[in-house]
């Protein structure tokens, strides 16, 4: 979908706080055709399989490999792997399900020892990406002992134009922009398969848009959690009811609001301060926990970390899951009391989730 569009990435430079060091810049991903390794990261749908066929098609002796092709079958088998930069698509897909999340990349290290250390390309989700171990582990098997992190960067207004206009064939992507941000949905516009989503279903609405702000978040945020990748939704929650997960991701919402916290951190990361660990949160599967922040809703503020994909977003899911507990009973002061000051009144950051 993503074919008339040149993408961008920006580097993630080891350790959690790098940004101390001064903001990466943003560069086209073949600035980085001459680096021996490197690993694309980012959220589903955010393009990362199209943006490695077209740099396979784009360059000469490369070679594109599923993941688990790469792991299934024999190096020797294969000569098209030998002497050529290799581009393995979806370490993430088989990571899902899997019981040793390591074994799949130890799987590949292996492989690519088997291959004399060619030059090669890994993609993968953030949200299954183990940050530094993963990094220190590739340096093992790369060239010159280096791997190079990037993250997907999300479509710019121009990338959208393009999109809509060439390959979903909308009329007037000016006019669509424009009232996806009316509707407070832009976030569904940065996201190449959310944005084909959206463009599909005002489509097929007979151009009609949701007539409710109520209506347009419930939207969104189904939207942003319906999975397309067939392993994981083999692999995770296919049988989960889309509900049950909106309630997951409202109690992972609420959670965070309530208690002032930034987001959480994934397991297989160190802990921080300002993120919340998942043990902490009870009352609910910790398996299905750990997928919704694997999805759309959530972003990766930084490696290791999960956060909701906006503050409104939070708050709408939080407030749809709190509604929930008290249409089932819940004493409304019960919440109150989490959310006011001595003085009675709502605290000024819970505003937005009171409302």
């Amino acid at each position: 979908m993503t074919d008339f569009v040149q993408r961008t990435c920006t580097e993630i430079r080891e350790g959690r706080k790098d940004d101390a060091k001064g903001e990466p810049s943003s560069r086209f991903l073949e600035d980085f055709r001459n680096t021996d390794t490197y690993v694309l990261l980012g959220p589903p749908g955010a393009g990362k399989t199209t943006t490695f066929a077209q740099e396979k098609e784009r360059y000469p002796n490369t070679c594109y490999v599923t993941a688990r092709n790469f792991i299934t079958f024999a190096v020797d088998k294969h000569p098209e792997w030998h002497n050529t930069t290799l581009f393995i698509d979806g370490l993430d897909e088989r990571r899902t399900g899997s019981l040793d999340g390591l074994t799949p990349l130890d799987e590949i290290r292996g492989k690519l020892e088997q291959l004399d250390r060619p030059r090669f390309r890994l993609s993968c989700r953030e949200a299954d990406w183990f940050g530094a171990n993963d990094r220190e582990h590739l340096k093992t098997v790369s060239r010159n002992g280096q791997v190079t992190v990037l993250r997907l960067d999300p479509l710019t207004d121009e990338d959208v134009h393009k999109i809509l206009r060439n390959n979903l064939k909308v009329d007037e992507p000016e006019n669509f922009i424009s009232e996806a941000r009316r509707q407070g949905l832009e976030i569904l516009l940065t996201n190449p398969q959310s944005l084909s989503m959206l463009a599909k279903a005002v489509a097929g609405a007979g151009g009609d848009w949701p007539a409710t702000r109520m209506q347009t978040f419930d939207m969104a945020c189904r939207t942003l959690l319906r999975e397309h990748s067939q392993p994981h939704r083999q692999a995770q929650q296919d049988s989960v009811p889309i509900s049950d997960l909106l309630d997951a991701a409202g109690r992972l919402c609420a959670v965070q609001l309530l208690t002032g916290k930034a987001g959480y951190v994934l397991p297989g990361t160190e802990s921080d301060h300002e993120y919340l660990g998942l043990k902490q949160i009870s009352g609910g599967d910790q398996k299905v926990f750990r997928y919704v922040l694997g999805t759309k809703l959530f972003t990766a503020p930084a490696e290791g970390l999960a956060a909701p994909v906006h503050r409104h977003v939070a708050e709408f899911l939080a407030g749809r899951y709190l509604a929930g507990l008290i249409e089932n009973g819940l004493p409304v002061r019960r919440i109150l009391a989490l959310m006011t000051g001595d003085d009675g009144g709502v605290v000024s950051e819970l505003r937005g989730l009171s409302a």
